[in-house]
């Protein structure tokens, strides 16, 4: 006669091969999905997209100011700072690539 503990750990051995079945056959599935280029390009899309909807602001800062550089706004006391403290990397490198 089994006891309630050995009934117990019968079925959790059997929920983990089933989990871990699951779990392959997913992988495996993710694997075949992936192999093909289009559907690589669709999931990176797709991943791209759901990050803007979870976090818009994420993908604004991850960009580069390159636009603001060499045209600083005259109210923008923090940028006139660097300025006048002879941070012109930036600016000469923008000009650089514009000319």
């Amino acid at each position: 006669m089994q006891t309630a503990t050995q009934t117990q750990m019968k079925k959790t051995s059997r929920l983990l091969k089933t989990q871990s079945w699951a779990l392959i056959g997913l992988g495996t599935g993710a694997l075949v999905w992936l192999s093909f280029k289009p559907n690589r390009i669709k999931t990176k899309m797709k991943i791209k997209d759901l990050k803007r909807r979870v976090r818009p602001d994420h993908i604004e800062q991850t960009q580069l100011p390159i636009n603001k550089a060499g045209h600083p706004d005259p109210m923008d006391v923090d940028d006139n700072k660097m300025v006048e403290e002879g941070a012109m990397y930036s600016v000469n490198y923008y000009n650089d690539r514009k000319q």
